[in-house]
C-alpha cells in the first residue's frame, strides 16, 4: 500500500486487506482467459446435471437431492483450482466416503444436536489430516445425517446416494478435465536428465532450486499448503525469468538470430542437403516453401538416424555394403521430405531471450528458428547466440 496516500484512501486499502481484495499483492482471476473460464463453468455445469440426473434416476428424488450441495461445492475446488492438493481424485473420493460414514456414527453416540454437529465435523476433520485426503465441502456430507436425524430418524439410503454421487462424478470429471479442459493427468517428477539418460538435474536445476528445497519449505508450514510442489517449482522458476528479463533489459530473440540463412527445399535430393550442410559447415538446415514458411528441419543427425544399425561395428558393416554394392546411388536421390522432422520447435522473433534458456539447455535443442508476425521464418538461434547474449548482459549488469 502507498505510504503518501492521504488517511481516507489508507484506511480503504486497509478495509480491503482485512477483506483479501488486494489485486496487486494476490493472485487475480481476472488474468485467466475469459475461454478457460467458460470452459470450467460448462463442465461444473456437465457434471453437476449428469449426477443429479442419474441420481434422480436410480433412487427416490428426496434421497437424491441432499447431497447436492456438497457436491456442488466439490465441483467448484475440482474444476476452478485444479493445481490444489485439495482436488484430487483421492481426496474427493476418500473425504466424502469417510464423511458418510462419520456422519451415520455420530447420530448414534451423540444425541444433542449442537454437540452432534460439532463433534460430526471435528472428526470428519482429523479423519481428512490422518487420511492426507482433506477435502472441504466433505463437511457437509457429514452433516446431512446429522440434521437428518434431527426430523425423523436416519435414512441409510444416504450410503447409496453417496456412493451413486462419487462414481458419477469422478468420472465425469476425469473425463472433461481431460478432453475438455484439456489437464493432463499428474506425472511422476523425473530425478534425472530426461535427455541425456543419466542421474544428474538438468544444467537448469544444477545450481537453481531443488524439489528436497520446496518439500522442505512446504512441510515447514503448519497449515496446509494449497498448491502443488510441481506447481511452486513452476512458479518459482517463471517468477525467476521474469526477474532476469526485467534486470537484463528488452533484448529479443530478433536482436541475437542469424538471418543469412541456408535454407533448402522439401523436394531436393537428400545428396543436396548433405552438401549444404557439409559446405557450409552447419548441422542444420531449414525446409521452407515459396513463401518462407517453414515445413520442417533436417540436420546431420537425421541422415545418421536413418541408419538403423545396432551397434559399431554393425555400422562398418553397412557403410562398407553401401561402398560395394553402390546402393547410395538410389537413396541419394530421395528427398528431402522423406527425412525432414516437421515436429519443430520454434520461437518468435518478439520473444525475450529468457525464453530460449531453457529450450536450449534442458529441452537439448541446438539451433531454434525463428518466426516472424506473419509466422514466416525469419532466422535462426544457436546455443551459440544466447552465449554470447547472456555474456553481453552480465558485462552489461557489472
Amino acid at each position: 500500500m502507498p505510504s503518501q496516500l492521504p488517511h481516507g484512501q489508507k484506511w480503504f486499502f486497509r478495509l480491503l486487506a482485512q477483506l483479501g481484495i488486494q489485486p496487486k499483492d494476490s493472485q487475480s482471476t481476472i488474468g485467466i482467459p475469459l475461454l478457460e473460464r467458460v470452459k470450467v463453468a460448462i463442465a461444473a455445469f456437465i457434471t453437476l446435471f449428469l449426477v443429479t440426473w442419474v441420481s434422480l434416476s436410480l433412487q427416490d428424488p428426496q434421497a437424491a437431492t441432499v447431497l447436492l450441495a456438497s457436491m456442488g461445492a466439490s465441483a467448484v475446488i475440482i474444476f476452478a483450482l485444479p493445481s490444489s492438493p485439495l482436488a484430487k481424485t483421492w481426496n474427493f473420493m476418500a473425504s466424502h466416503s469417510l464423511a458418510c460414514l462419520v456422519g451415520l456414527g455420530m447420530t448414534y453416540v451423540v444425541h444433542d444436536f449442537a454437540l452432534m454437529a460439532g463433534f460430526t465435523v471435528a472428526a470428519i476433520l482429523m479423519l481428512m489430516y490422518i487420511f492426507q485426503c482433506i477435502h472441504p465441502p466433505a463437511a457437509a456430507t457429514a452433516l446431512v445425517p446429522v440434521i437428518a436425524s434431527q426430523s425423523g430418524g436416519v435414512n441409510y439410503t444416504i450410503i447409496t446416494s453417496v456412493a451413486i454421487n462419487l462414481v458419477v462424478f469422478s468420472a465425469v470429471s476425469i473425463l472433461l478435465n481431460r478432453f475438455v479442459l484439456q489437464r493432463a493427468s499428474a506425472k511422476l517428477v523425473k530425478q534425472y536428465d530426461p535427455i541425456h539418460l543419466h542421474q544428474d538435474h538438468t544444467p537448469l536445476k544444477r545450481l537453481g532450486l531443488q524439489a528436497d528445497d520446496l518439500m522442505h519449505a512446504i512441510n515447514s508450514f503448519n497449515s496446509v499448503v494449497d498448491i502443488s510442489e510441481q506447481d511452486l517449482e513452476q512458479i518459482y522458476q517463471q517468477a525467476q525469468q521474469h526477474a532476469y528479463q526485467r534486470r537484463s533489459g528488452e533484448i529479443l530473440s530478433r536482436d541475437i538470430m542469424s538471418q543469412d540463412l541456408i535454407t533448402i527445399n522439401q523436394d531436393a535430393s537428400l545428396g543436396t542437403a548433405w552438401k549444404l550442410l557439409q559446405k557450409h559447415k552447419i548441422s542444420m538446415l531449414p525446409v521452407i516453401n515459396a513463401e518462407q514458411e517453414l515445413l520442417g528441419v533436417i540436420s546431420s543427425t537425421d541422415f545418421l538416424k536413418h541408419l538403423t544399425v545396432p551397434s559399431y561395428a554393425g555400422l562398418l558393416r553397412h557403410l562398407n555394403t553401401l561402398l560395394i554394392k553402390r546402393k547410395h546411388n538410389d537413396e541419394i536421390q530421395n528427398r528431402v521430405q522423406d527425412l525432414m522432422v516437421t515436429n519443430v520447435t520454434v520461437v518468435k522473433d518478439s520473444d525475450h531471450i529468457v525464453a530460449l534458456v531453457p529450450l536450449l539447455s534442458d529441452i537439448g535443442l541446438h539451433h531454434i528458428p525463428v518466426l516472424d508476425a506473419q509466422q514466416k521464418l525469419c532466422g535462426i538461434i544457436t546455443q551459440s547466440d544466447l552465449i554470447g547474449a547472456l555474456y553481453t548482459v552480465h558485462n552489461r549488469q557489472y
